[in-house]
């Protein structure tokens, strides 16, 4: 299958990823050919070079998801700190107990949270780097300096929009760092137009310079950008633009949700519903490292008698990390709800190994060995790692059972999502009927009773069930005004939350916690009236 990180094939291509690479990093010196003038010159001053520097862009973008790091825990963080799971154990659940990643002065906030602030605005640097050269470069046919703005505006709007709704009190800029710019340091966040408006400049050219189709799958393509640009609006109350966007989206007929859930996440992604996904696909220059998601997300039912790790039941697990009651019960309320049935979830785990079956169950049972008790803190450990329903949109299927590196592309976003916002923003501007027909599609597809009446708890309920662990849901909560008060009440579970040892994470949560602390090391880098998120001074 072509993919983006096939477009490099030359030795002297190597190198300049390479140069990519190691440029934004203090960490890793160059090879003395690789900071020659001619690699540097060719990078950002030939079409080539800079063809070649937006490739750079999609293997920056995936650095989150491949870092080992605390057992691959950085992608997690957002899915963990959600209102729709339950930190079980592992360093992944020390950010859903509060007690990592809510404060200056604690490890999950030096580690896992800077991770956050360091890649994004990493991107941020090269693709600023990448659209002044397009903009100065002179010799070079306009439909491929568009193509070249247009991919690397997009990364910019994706890494800034990350970085607003994490953090809020960030700073923008669009010149790239250089040698006589270094050791300027911004003085004061961005304004909230500020923000906007560079968001909606950058999204607006590259709907306007890009194809619905793309020869390289996991490139920004019309769709993405359009249906980011539809999230930009949510943010900003804009409904009628982001009405128009998911529109256009729907109607292009370039996109189409897949027939069946069981086709959302099979193979490589590469299909009509996928509009942004990350490559992890082996043997592609730039691709190869892999990701550790399902391991986390999967239990370790093959701890139990009668099972072994099989594809069928999840692969390698090690429940870190997993769907918590509320999301459960969301997708228990229609018994035909077919993401739970081996697609998007996995409910239960089958007894397949004939030499440990337990007395009363035979081959083909389902895992029920376990009870999720109130009190009995032994019995609902073992339940949550071994029994627990898990989350299987990450599992790679062509790797070993036994193997917890896995290569699956990582789907970002999807036109599931386009049609519940659009569900969002027609409700918004009293047009119930097409709002309906969007979340009816979504609910028909998973083979669930359409619904006769639509309101903000109803399309919230609908992602949740949809969505869950795509890393949507914070943002989400956080854009309606109803975290804080989501988390309140359903984070977690209570029986494992009365369980923590530092104490109930409900007894934690403060409002202020919506904003993630700047990390003190990125404090210390800025300017000194720079202002912190309130709360974490």
């Amino acid at each position: 299958m072509k993919n983006i990180f096939q477009h490099i094939t030359s030795k002297r291509a190597l190198a300049i990823l390479l140069v990519i690479a190691t440029f934004v990093s203090c960490e890793k010196e160059l090879e003395d050919e690789l900071l020659s003038d001619t690699s540097v010159d060719f990078l950002y001053s030939t079409p080539e070079g800079l063809e070649n520097a937006v490739v750079g862009l999609y293997t920056l973008n995936r650095n989150l998801y491949q870092d080992l790091s605390l057992n691959g825990t950085y992608p997690l963080i957002p899915q963990a700190k959600s209102d729709l799971g339950v930190g079980i154990t592992g360093e992944v659940s020390l950010y859903s107990r509060l007690l990592w990643g809510a404060s200056l002065g604690d490890y999950g906030t030096t580690s896992g949270i800077n991770a956050y602030w360091v890649n994004y605005y990493k991107i941020v640097d090269r693709a600023n780097a990448v659209i002044q050269g397009a903009e100065n470069l002179e010799d070079i046919e306009e439909g491929r300096r568009n193509q070249i703005l247009a991919e690397a505006k997009c990364m910019r709007a994706h890494a800034y929009f990350t970085l607003y709704r994490l953090f809020n009190n960030i700073f923008i800029t669009t010149e790239p760092t250089t040698p006589e710019n270094a050791f300027d340091v911004p003085q004061d966040k961005s304004s909230e137009e500020e923000i906007f408006a560079l968001l909606r400049s950058d999204l607006d050219f590259a709907i306007a310079n890009l194809d619905y189709a793309t020869p390289q799958f996991g490139r920004w393509a019309q769709g993405a950008a359009r249906h980011l640009r539809a999230k930009v609006a949510m943010w900003e109350n804009d409904w009628t633009e982001a009405a128009t966007q998911t529109d256009a989206i729907i109607t292009s007929g370039s996109h189409s949700l897949t027939e069946t859930t069981a086709e959302v996440f099979a193979g490589e992604l590469n299909h009509s519903e996928t509009l942004f996904a990350i490559n992890f696909e082996r043997q592609t220059i730039g691709g190869g490292n892999p990701h550790i998601m399902n391991w986390n997300m999967v239990s370790s039912y093959a701890d139990a008698p009668g099972l072994i790790q099989s594809v069928e039941n999840g692969g390698a697990g090690a429940g870190f990390i997993s769907l918590n009651q509320y999301t459960i019960d969301l997708l228990n309320e229609d018994p035909n709800d077919t993401r739970k049935n081996g697609t998007y979830y996995i409910f239960e785990y089958l007894y397949n190994d004939e030499t440990a079956v337990p007395a009363g169950s035979e081959l083909g049972d389902p895992l029920d060995l376990y009870e999720n008790s109130e009190d009995d803190q032994n019995e609902f450990m073992l339940y949550y790692r071994r029994q627990n329903p898990g989350i299987i949109k990450f599992l790679d299927e062509t790797v070993e059972p036994t193997d917890r590196n896995h290569y699956k592309n990582i789907m970002i976003y999807r036109l599931a999502e386009t049609y519940l916002i659009g569900a969002e923003a027609h409700m918004m501007l009293n047009n119930s009927a097409k709002a309906l027909e969007y979340l009816n599609a979504v609910r028909t597809r998973a083979n669930t009773a359409p619904v006769n009446s639509i309101d903000l708890e109803t399309i919230l309920e609908e992602r949740a069930r949809e969505l869950a662990f795509e890393g949507q849901r914070w943002f989400t909560l956080k854009r309606t005004g109803l975290l804080y008060d989501y988390l309140l009440d359903h984070m977690n579970n209570d029986n494992m939350n009365e369980s923590y040892p530092e104490g109930n994470p409900k007894d934690i949560l403060r409002e202020y916690m919506q904003n993630w602390p700047i990390p003190q090391q990125q404090m210390d880098l800025l300017g000194p009236n720079y202002p912190q998120n309130d709360g974490y001074n």
